[in-house]
């Protein structure tokens, strides 16, 4: 097949053709099992029915909006939003991405502080472009260095608009947690300074972490929540969402911010059912009990190559193995693929955030495979 695709990022030469549940089929007909969820999205898992069904329907109704109408989907998402949060009396607006979320949370604390910077954890990941871009001339950022007490009286909060807290680097920091004394003195630090706290949920959001949101493991009250990925279940469609003090003080600084799919009815419809499905088959409880079962299975294979795996990182269904330093897991990050497995491989570690209704079949398989091939002996075939 002819390439047609601006290649911006690196991809095998497999062909997909059908996604289905955990798993991923290509054009040779080889059934691969999805390690990640698509980009951490597919929380629900690929092709959810329920999902498509809903899709069909509400496009037959209204699949976009315009500015000169409200619509029902997205008051009700805004409700079941706040509730799940724990908000009272907010407010929420909804876009596509990620990235167009964490920018309009920026900007909206901009306005209501007064200043430019903004705060995150130094292996946190925040958008792909804008405000919350990883580059080095991005004035905006700075870093607060990961779980270092000491290093955070060094930074001037009077120049920070928000903290936008990330409670897992699934891809700066290859999936590392902070500690909850770090978290505290963190958002201690940034009430104290009349900064904003915002819960940047992208990707540990919506279940990834055992409960609905990430910052609910932690002591975290945030201002805002920023939503996306699995909120649309492979759907693209984020959120901002904040309390009623922010919506208070928005309201008497309000401004001007609308794009072409804002609000959409086709976007909300879809993730008020990822919300009741999660609701009604307990996907939260699957995923603590999965995430219990996977890391305990990494474990084992820790504790079987101590030479070869340095360490396993986990939190619900976010989960890590980090090889030793000295031990090249190339081969490994090629074995596994060429099995029929999908999954995260950077900096000597693989990645692990599978849909949240993963089971102890597919997680075995996984687990079989890395055994035989650190079975092997040296660090290259």
């Amino acid at each position: 097949m002819k390439k047609n695709i601006i290649p911006l990022y690196p991809s095998s030469e497999k062909i997909l053709e059908e996604s289905q549940g955990c798993y991923q089929y290509d054009t040779d007909g080889k059934k691969y099992i999805d390690f990640e969820s698509g980009v951490w999205c597919v929380n629900l898992g690929h092709s959810r029915p329920r999902i498509v069904d809903v899709i069909q329907q509400q496009s037959r109704r209204s699949i976009h909006q315009g500015y000169r109408f409200r619509n029902a989907e997205a008051e009700q998402l805004s409700t079941e939003l706040q509730r799940i949060i724990g908000f009272d009396g907010g407010a929420s607006v909804f876009l596509s991405s990620g990235s167009e979320a964490v920018n309009l949370s920026i900007t909206m604390a901009q306005k209501l502080t007064g200043r430019k910077k903004i705060l995150k954890i130094s292996n946190s990941y925040l958008s792909a472009y804008g405000f919350g871009q990883i580059t080095p001339d991005n004035e905006y950022v700075v870093c607060a260095d990961y779980n270092n007490m000491d290093a955070l009286d060094d930074i001037d909060f009077s120049e920070i608009s928000a903290l936008l807290l990330e409670t897992g680097g699934a891809s700066v920091g290859i999936v590392r947690f902070p500690s909850n004394e770090y978290v505290r003195k963190l958002i201690a630090l940034c009430e104290t300074n009349g900064c904003l706290v915002i819960a940047e949920e992208v990707t540990t959001g919506m279940g990834r972490q055992g409960k609905w949101f990430g910052f609910q493991n932690y002591e975290a009250r945030p201002d805002m929540v920023v939503t996306g990925k699995g909120l649309g279940n492979g759907y693209p469609i984020s959120a901002v969402t904040i309390n009623s003090d922010t919506l208070d003080r928005l309201n008497d600084n309000l401004f001007v911010y609308a794009q072409s799919h804002q609000n959409d009815p086709l976007g909300c419809a879809i993730a008020l059912e990822v919300i009741k499905v999660m609701e009604e088959e307990k996907v939260l409880v699957n995923c603590l009990k999965m995430g219990t079962y996977f890391e305990e299975q990494l474990q084992g294979l820790k504790s079987a190559f101590p030479v070869k795996i340095k360490e396993v990182r986990a939190m619900g269904l976010m989960l890590a193995l980090e090889f030793q330093d000295s031990f090249d897991s190339t081969f490994i990050n090629e074995g596994l693929f060429e099995s029929g497995f999908v999954f995260g491989y950077k900096l000597n570690t693989l990645r692990f955030l599978p849909p949240l209704v993963i089971t102890e079949k597919e997680i075995d398989e996984l687990i079989g495979q890395l055994n035989e091939l650190l079975e092997r002996e040296g660090s290259l075939p």
